[in-house]
């Protein structure tokens, strides 16, 4: 009975921690998103094919004029799946102003680097 409850423990402990990480995973997801819309964009949070592959302008999907404004980005509920290191997460993010709009969902393949989740690859399904 004791090596039972001790092994329910155990579990219970990994399943915080996995539920921990996941949400620190969605958190840095959120942020990678909101930074490559961005014309000057933090790149410590992504490669620069990510951000071509992510920003709006880059993408050839609106002209140079294009001004980013986090009230019109709205980022949906990531699932994280990760693995020591590394991680992907499934997202949908939806972005719409009076001039130019889009909805999408994307798959960011991130690793941990420098105590920061580091977007690595992108895939978007317009």
């Amino acid at each position: 009975m004791k090596k039972r409850s001790l092994l329910l423990s155990f579990l219970l402990l990994l399943l915080i921690a996995y539920i921990a990480f996941g949400a620190w995973i969605s958190h840095d997801t959120k942020i990678i998103l909101e930074e490559a819309m961005k014309k000057d964009a933090d790149m410590n949070y992504m490669s620069p094919s990510v951000f071509g592959k992510i920003n709006p302008v880059e993408r050839g999907m609106t002209s140079d004029a294009f001004e980013y404004h986090s009230s019109s980005h709205h980022i949906g509920f990531g699932l994280p799946l990760h693995y020591f290191a590394g991680a992907k997460v499934y997202v949908t993010q939806k972005y719409d102003d009076d001039d130019f709009g889009f909805r999408e969902p994307v798959q960011l393949t991130l690793k941990l680097k420098s105590g920061k989740w580091y977007a690595t690859k992108v895939s978007i399904q317009p």
